[in-house]
């Protein structure tokens, strides 16, 4: 009968002194600790997996059950949707549309309205389409005009090609202006309304 293999047996002459070291620390604490105990008689054997299904669901069952599940995450699903849907639309009040000036005269605007809420803003969606894109920190400003001249600012928004959608709510009586416009922002613009490019 052989006694348990030396160290050196286990990994060899080939290792750093500092990797060897703490090999050798761990191999003298598990020579220490002794053999595992013995493994008790009533796991010597597997369980029979037949005999241990589960009760409460029968194999028939079980399939039944996986659909009903997946039918009501579904469910759950599309109702969070149509919720949040519901949520981020609004009833149309009035529909007023835009066109290009000369600086855009392929471009049109379409400014869907709300009704105002209990405290007082109105939801704004507005569509614009074929307006260019413009230079880095550029943008585009909305504005409620009154004798023509833009004088309170509803939102500001970039495009990209073809359509672009964005939504604003806006605290203003409408009826106290005459009109809107689109103008084009830039740094050089000093925080007062650029040129014109849409306009009711």
């Amino acid at each position: 009968m052989t006694g348990p293999p030396e160290f050196r047996d286990l990994v060899g002459d080939d290792l750093p002194a500092e990797e060897r070291a703490r090999l050798e620390r761990v191999h003298e604490l598990l020579r220490a600790a002794g053999p595992p105990p013995e493994l008790p008689p009533s796991l010597i054997e597997a369980p029979d997996r037949a005999e241990r299904s589960p009760s409460w669901l029968p194999r028939r069952r079980l399939g039944a059950g996986l659909a009903l599940a997946a039918a009501i995450a579904t469910i759950a699903f599309l109702g969070g949707y149509l919720a949040g849907y519901r949520h981020n639309s609004f009833k149309v009040d009035h529909e007023i549309s835009m066109r290009g000036t000369s600086l855009a005269p392929g471009a049109s605007g379409l400014i869907k309205i709300g009704e105002r809420d209990a405290s007082g803003n109105s939801q704004m969606l507005v569509t614009a389409r074929g307006l260019p894109r413009l230079p880095e920190r550029g943008y585009y400003e909305l504005f409620l005009t009154r004798k023509g001249k833009p004088v309170a600012r509803c939102g500001s928004f970039t495009v990209r090609p073809g359509t672009t959608n964005v939504k604003f709510t806006v605290p203003y009586a409408m009826a106290r202006f005459d009109g809107w416009v689109v103008s084009v922002w830039s740094p050089a613009s000093h925080g007062e309304p650029g040129p014109v490019v849409l306009r009711t």
